[in-house]
């Protein structure tokens, strides 16, 4: 059974950001964008398993999202005290990036008694040998991640910039992206770097 996850506020960007996040975190489950909730109702099934929801939206469509509390996380600018109140888990969508993915990578493996063990990130078809990173191009994710600057890493590892540079390179080919973000995904997601080291 395919399952979908709901993402439903009128802040276009912020949607679509968020899908891009969710869709490398979970990539076997279809993020589906929604402005309303009356648009959300037309599209409405059993196989919703999470909906991420704009504070107005759960505060205006109170009665619709209640039954709903243990699915739904409502996306506040702030800590969303008054939601916890209601027993809403929330998202604070204003934090950094880095913070903003540690509390989603949290939140997702909370939701999977496994971890992460039993999940992949997405790979592009005919790609899954040149995904894999060698043992040193890990160590440089690693540090990227954790916010090394490349002088730094290059200290650590007793390998020249220049070295540290090429490795880069590799990763981002590698990984289809030269985003913070999407290394940090990968390298929770494939035990490179944990979630509280973040």
């Amino acid at each position: 059974m395919e399952y979908r996850i709901a993402i439903v506020d009128a802040n276009s960007l912020s949607n679509i950001a968020l899908q891009s996040i969710l869709t490398d975190i979970i990539p076997r489950v279809e993020v589906q964008i929604f402005t309303s909730v009356q648009a959300l109702q037309d599209n409405m099934s059993d196989d919703i398993v999470h909906f991420f929801v704009g504070f107005n939206i759960v505060f205006n469509n109170m009665d619709f999202f209640a039954p709903l509390k243990r699915k739904t996380i409502v996306l506040c600018e702030g800590d969303g005290k008054i939601m916890h109140d209601y027993g809403f888990r929330t998202l604070n969508i204003s934090q950094p990036e880095n913070l903003l993915l540690k509390e989603l990578l949290s939140t997702h493996q909370m939701g999977h008694p496994h971890g992460h063990a039993n999940l992949e990130m997405p790979k592009h078809e005919g790609e899954e040998i040149q995904q894999q990173l060698s043992v040193r191009e890990q160590e440089v994710l690693k540090y990227v991640v954790l916010g090394y600057f490349n002088k730094e890493i290059a200290d650590k590892l007793h390998i020249t910039m220049a070295t540290v540079a090429f490795h880069r390179n590799n990763i981002s080919e590698k990984l289809g992206s030269r985003s913070l973000g999407h290394f940090t995904i990968y390298a929770v997601m494939h035990g490179i770097v944990r979630i509280d080291e973040l």
